[in-house]
């Protein structure tokens, strides 16, 4: 009964990890600890994911209990040299999940003694001794690897599979959860975005759509769609240069390079979308919660008018005149201008005066030309 109420104790810390990322260490290692293990980490088979197997090229913190940490930083430094045949071989295993898997379905002893793996990592970092506890969430094998110190325990044995499978259905909530949670991180980071009238969408290392902000999602159904999970262009030169852009990226970014050149998108015959793949840097990543690959897109059609607020702040205007010369930008001149702000002609005169004096213009063909230059979104 002791034994059971840790467990749920641990599982409760877990559901909270789920809502802050850096409770994990702490709610893992109580999970560890009521299991009767050294230590665990959680991971997923899935490639793509920040919490894949491979954590050789890791951009932020994963899943792992307080005492695995520096067992993590030995499997990474030596993965390319003495590689962990866990990730490999356990998902071969002809078992449905959720499943209880033990090292002796892994290795022979025989490897054991001989693998680099297990001479240069598992022994020195004292996990020798193996056992996982894998379950599905939303199509994604994730896994709970769990590990013993030889010196201190005994190796894991099929006999524990009843007590190790009972954390399976909660973990599955758990990650669903987190993942719900992860998700709706992005939408902050990409939100900033939209005030900078920037439409970006968030890829991941295939390149398919994991998130956009609402200037990207305008664009949809207009020139630009998504179909499969991946966005197209509905120009069929314009889909083959963008694919082709994407792809670029996609293959640069496994040897580290970037060359990936903007790509123009058509539409109705005439050019309408400068559409450019930006490179995440690993502050990045962690800013979008995630992501390999920003795609933004220049509208080349429409003009920005610059807000009021800011024509304001740059040439000290009253309000009422950074309302008229936002106004201006448009082209239409003073009259449509005036009538758009419901003011008189002489008024609205009168204020020009003034923002050609404080802008240092001297016509209004002048000073259209300086705000235009204004409301130009800069590259991303």
């Amino acid at each position: 009964m002791a034994a059971n109420r840790g467990i749920a104790a641990a599982i409760e810390d877990c559901y909270d990890a789920a809502f802050e990322f850096g409770r994990w260490p702490r709610a893992l290692q109580n999970l560890a600890d009521s299991l009767g293990v050294t230590s665990c980490a959680i991971r997923t088979h899935d490639n793509t994911h920040p919490f894949r197997s491979d954590q050789r090229k890791r951009t932020r913190p994963t899943p792992d209990s307080l005492e695995h940490a520096e067992f993590t930083e030995l499997w990474v430094e030596n993965a390319r040299d003495a590689p962990d045949p866990h990730p490999e071989r356990e998902p071969r295993l002809p078992k449905p999940v959720p499943c209880f898997t033990v090292e002796d379905e892994i290795s022979t002893p025989e490897e054991r003694r001989f693998l680099p793996y297990y001479q240069e990592t598992a022994r020195p970092g004292h996990r020798e001794l193996w056992a996982a506890v894998v379950f599905p969430v939303r199509r994604r094998k994730w896994v709970l690897s769990m590990y013993r110190d030889a010196k201190k325990g005994c190796p894991f044995d099929m006999s524990e599979a009843d007590q190790f499978l009972r954390v399976a259905p909660d973990l599955a909530r758990i990650i669903s959860l987190a993942e719900k949670i992860w998700d709706v991180s992005l939408d902050p980071a990409l939100a900033v975005l939209d005030q900078f009238n920037c439409a970006a969408a968030l890829l991941d290392s295939r390149g398919w759509l994991r998130r956009c902000n609402e200037h990207a999602g305008s664009l949809f159904g207009s020139g630009i769609v998504v179909r499969h999970g991946r966005i197209h262009a509905t120009d069929r030169e314009s889909d083959s240069r963008l694919q082709r852009m994407i792809q670029a990226a996609v293959a640069c970014a496994q040897d580290e390079t970037f060359l990936a050149e903007p790509e123009v998108v058509t539409r109705d015959g005439s050019f309408w979308l400068l559409a450019e793949v930006v490179p995440m840097t690993s502050f990045a990543r962690d800013l979008f919660n995630g992501g390999d690959f920003l795609l933004c897109f220049t509208d080349l059609v429409g003009q920005q008018s610059p807000s009021a607020r800011l024509l304001r702040q740059a040439f000290h205007l009253t309000a009422a005149e950074a309302r008229l010369a936002s106004s201006l930008t448009t082209g239409d001149g003073i009259k449509a201008a005036s009538a758009r702000l419901a003011i008189g002609r002489e008024t609205a005169r009168t204020q020009l005066r003034a923002i050609l004096a404080k802008t240092g213009t001297h016509r209004q063909a002048e000073l259209t030309a300086l705000l235009a230059r204004l409301g130009t979104p800069s590259r991303h």
